[in-house]
């Protein structure tokens, strides 16, 4: 990873539910600089949800009211030349400290959001209401497989794997894409059922009514660098995955 880690966080409780989306839609959200990326001529647009747990700034021990919140990404995939990342649509956060961070630091689509999450069990279920009409923006619940099913690390060439093994993001700003990298663990993961009770937030992007795919993941804890300007280099294993 060029340069050192900033930004440490444990992502837990994990979900994720991805859709297959219309081409023609999407790409009028990504900037010119990114071209959308398929799996099997498809791009995707995926919904991630998880609590943060520690997080911790580098050099500094961790502040009190900086631990336990909640944050929804809703992104697709794109290329930057050969580098495969991940461009965020939407971040939405129960946190305003960790919205404003994440704009300031990270030029990244933050928002503070009127959000509810109530876990029972294997089972969760995520809410999110407008700032204008108090009404639903996304909806989700998710079952587990818990003891069901086997974890698995996704294999190479499988829709999991082109999904979630992604260590770059891209940001515009003021014209100039910039990318952040960060290193965590490979994910293992499990199939989970999903159920939609609204998708208002998805609308804009084109998906599907019903996702292609939804998973649950183990925690994980991330290191996360400063953005620096994006450019076109070969792609290197070595600035991927770190196991920790």
């Amino acid at each position: 990873m060029r340069g050192e880690w900033w930004v440490e966080q444990t992502w837990r409780n994990l979900v994720m539910a991805h859709w297959r989306a219309d081409e023609r839609i999407l790409s009028q959200h990504i900037p010119r600089q990114l071209e959308l990326d398929r799996f099997d001529g498809s791009p995707y647009v995926s919904v991630v949800a998880f609590s943060v747990d520690p997080f911790r700034l580098r050099g500094l021990p961790q502040i009190r009211g900086m631990r336990r919140f909640w944050q929804v990404n809703v992104r697709t995939y794109v290329r930057f030349g050969s580098r495969r990342g991940v461009f965020f649509l939407r971040l939405e956060t129960n946190r305003p400290w960790a919205a404003r961070l994440g704009k300031l630091a990270y030029a990244l689509p933050f928002e503070p959001a009127f959000m509810a999450v109530v876990e029972e069990g294997e089972r969760l279920a995520l809410g999110l209401l407008s700032h204008d009409d108090g009404r639903p923006t996304l909806a989700l619940g998710f079952r587990r497989a818990g003891s069901r099913m086997p974890w698995y690390e996704p294999a190479a060439g499988s829709l999991e794997h082109w999904l979630l093994n992604r260590y770059a993001l891209f940001a515009p700003l003021f014209g100039v894409v910039m990318e952040t990298r960060l290193r965590h663990r490979p994910w293992i993961i499990q199939p989970a059922e999903a159920h939609i009770g609204a998708a208002r937030l998805l609308e804009p992007y084109g998906c599907e009514d019903e996702p292609a795919f939804a998973c649950s993941a183990e925690a994980r804890t991330a290191r996360i660098g400063l953005p620096r300007p994006a450019s076109i280099s070969p792609y290197s294993p070595d600035n991927c995955s770190l196991a920790r």
